[in-house]
């Protein structure tokens, strides 16, 4: 059977060294999602939640960013060896999922033992059937199932303020969600309007950084701009999963 050494070898030989760099750069800014996670880690642990919801803040954004980057930088083709895919799953697992569920068993009424213990194991369980579907995205990119974006569910309970029997309901009805066939928006690969998908995006986001930094204050203004930002989001992932893919030209 001919070795795959020379096969691999010409891919690297079609690529500059300036290419291949540009493309470890990308995969660097990947992997700095480690490093967000451990400060807002111990941010969680040493209680300054205000620096974990920054470095979770920032987590979000090198996110939101490195998918694109890595896709116009080729980075699959150019370093063929190392898996880009895994590394940002090892990141989203820790930013979106884990650190997150800890915060909620820490911060977020759940009434009495066992029942915050039980939360965290069924959020990080119930996020591994999103991490491990291979069908966790349709065709044109949204995602089916909830995306286990526990770190946006973990602010939402916090801002609100919600009490033990809503956030045991939320936290069960969203972890039976991760299966469900119904489509979440993905704001960076959905094709259509995405222009004004990002926009809410980034009102959300500049709607939760006020808000966050006023709480337990909560300025009219930050709450328009967050619900507004937040409800375009949902207001088309429903409309997408009503309508279904047939409805969506954007493949």
């Amino acid at each position: 059977m001919p070795s795959s050494a020379p096969a691999a070898a010409d891919r690297r030989s079609a690529y500059t060294l300036g290419q291949r760099l540009g493309a470890w750069a990308v995969h660097a800014l990947t992997m700095s999602g480690i490093v967000w996670a451990v400060l807002a880690l111990l941010a969680l642990l040493r209680q300054d939640l205000l620096a974990m919801w920054g470095w979770l803040a920032v987590a979000l954004v090198v996110d939101g960013l490195d998918g694109t980057l890595a896709r116009r930088a080729e980075v699959s083709q150019r370093i063929p060896w190392f898996d880009g895919t895994a590394l940002d799953t090892v990141v989203d697992y820790l930013t979106w999922t884990f650190i997150p569920a800890l915060f909620l068993y820490l911060h977020i009424p759940f009434g009495p033992a066992p029942m915050p213990l039980l939360m965290m194991l069924l959020i990080n369980l119930s996020s591994l059937f999103c991490y491990c579907n291979k069908g966790m995205k349709s065709s044109d990119y949204y995602f089916v199932g909830f995306p286990a974006a526990w770190n946006i569910v973990a602010v939402y309970l916090w801002l609100l303020d919600t009490g033990p029997v809503f956030n045991v309901i939320a936290t069960i009805v969203l972890s039976a969600l991760t299966l469900a066939p119904i489509d979440f928006l993905h704001p960076f690969r959905v094709r259509r309007l995405m222009a004004v998908n990002i926009l809410a995006v980034a009102a959300w986001l500049a709607g939760t950084i006020w808000l966050v930094l006023a709480h337990p204050d909560a300025p009219l203004p930050a709450q328009l701009i967050w619900w507004l930002g937040g409800g375009w989001f949902f207001a088309v992932s429903l409309l997408r999963t009503i309508r279904g893919r047939a409805d969506d030209t954007s493949g």
